[in-house]
């Protein structure tokens, strides 16, 4: 059965630098990931100045490429039926209409959730990625992300067969549960989840104290 594998979480929490290792081998060997702030800004340093004089034009047919890019994979994927890639925030009910697409098309949908401690982390790792020439991103959209993205895939909670959802404030990331249909495999104490995790992913959150109650 084909899969689609979602990547997500807050900013800066390391979907590009580590989400690729999360993923099952054949995967990594086979696939990469379809990074769509990596393309927007590859995009963007070839359209401007080169060919595009004005920065905010520049950004505006980049982003309307990368849909169009984007796109185009992800319906080659679904005609062929092959498995599929790709990392991004999920904070609106528009940047649900694939992966539900998907879901439709008989795909097995795999989630790995990257997760920090709180906004500032986010925006000091931001901040510390763009001094060395990495993607930019607005105190707004940090905060955005950050909550958007746990709105969400809580409340799409019923789209995943698969969740892996990680802790990368520290150095020494920590997986702390993981999902199959929905039921609980793996987890650490509830006790010991952090708040963002409690309060921003209450779905998961019960099902791990049910678990624990039934045990």
């Amino acid at each position: 059965m084909p899969t689609l594998y979602l990547i997500t979480g807050s900013n800066g929490a390391g979907k590009s630098s580590v989400g690729f290792s999360y993923l099952p081998q054949e995967i990594q060997d086979n696939y990469e990931v379809f990074d769509g702030d990596l393309l927007f800004l590859k995009k963007r340093k070839e359209l401007y100045p080169q060919k595009i004089a004005s920065l905010n034009e520049a950004k505006e047919a980049a982003e309307e490429w990368l849909i169009n890019h984007f796109e185009e994979r992800a319906e080659a994927a679904l005609k062929t039926g092959d498995h599929f890639v790709y990392e991004g925030h999920f904070v609106g009910e528009n940047n649900w209409h694939y992966p539900k697409k998907f879901k439709e098309a008989g795909y097995t949908v795999h989630l790995i959730f990257f997760g920090l401690s709180d906004t500032h982390v986010s925006s000091l790792r931001v901040f510390d990625r763009a001094k060395n020439g990495g993607h930019n991103v607005s105190p707004f959209d940090i905060e955005r992300n950050f909550y958007g993205n746990l709105e969400m895939v809580n409340e799409n909670f019923d789209l995943f067969d698969d969740v892996q959802i990680v802790d990368t404030t520290e150095a020494v990331h920590k997986v702390l549960a993981h999902f199959e249909n929905g039921e609980v495999t793996s987890a650490v104490s509830s006790k010991k989840l952090p708040e963002w995790f409690a309060m921003g992913l209450s779905k998961f959150y019960r099902k791990i104290v049910e678990a624990e109650n039934e045990s």
